[in-house]
């Protein structure tokens, strides 16, 4: 019988990044429950073996695949704020997120019956890992920017939140208008009403 090939650390590695990308581009398009391990493999170039000689289930792959996706969001504001310390910098953050939320939707759409079929299959450990703490997330924007608030910090997330929900609407106002285009002139008004 021939032995099987033996992965390097690094192919491993290419591998896991082939498999989170095909993850992730699998669950904007069809959702979790409708991929399945032979497609992520088929489309990674590996066999299922290989897929579980990597990941023990197809949970796990995508436990990692959104703590990656959110690992990265956070830099990318966290880069975009520290880089523009105005009220523009935290404005372009602010829009950035939006796309990302518009281009990822199971990011922010969590109630959805295909997220909570994922969320049911997790441990409890694993669910507070991808629990995605928005407020503490907003305070550490905050002191990134070095801006200074013209109201409560509750009240300012509150309103930025209020804001970034209305991608939950994008379908109505994209009816008669870009919805896009709306959320950036929002922000642009809003940070001077939250901003000093």
């Amino acid at each position: 019988m021939p032995l099987k090939p033996v992965l390097s650390a690094t192919d491993k590695e290419n591998i896991r990044e082939r498999l989170k990308k095909r993850c992730e581009e699998c669950w904007i398009a069809q959702g979790y429950k409708k991929t399945s391990i032979k497609d992520l493999c088929a489309n990674a170039e590996i066999s299922i073996g290989t897929f579980y000689t990597l990941y023990p289930t197809k949970e796990d792959l995508f436990l990692e695949t959104i703590q990656t996706i959110q690992t990265t969001l956070k830099e990318n504001i966290l880069n975009i704020i520290r880089n523009r310390q105005t009220k523009d910098g935290f404005a372009e953050a602010m829009k950035e997120l939006f796309q990302e939320y518009d281009r990822k939707p199971f990011l922010y759409n969590v109630n959805t019956p295909d997220f909570q079929s994922f969320i049911t299959k997790l441990p409890e450990e694993a669910v507070k890992l991808i629990r995605f703490d928005s407020f503490d997330f907003f305070s550490q924007v905050i002191r990134s920017a070095g801006l200074e608030l013209k109201m409560s910090e509750a009240k300012a997330y509150g309103v930025l939140s209020a804001l970034l929900s209305t991608i939950n609407a994008k379908e109505i106002l994209s009816i008669t208008c870009d919805y896009v285009d709306v959320f950036d002139f929002m922000v642009d008004c809003l940070v001077d009403d939250i901003f000093k």
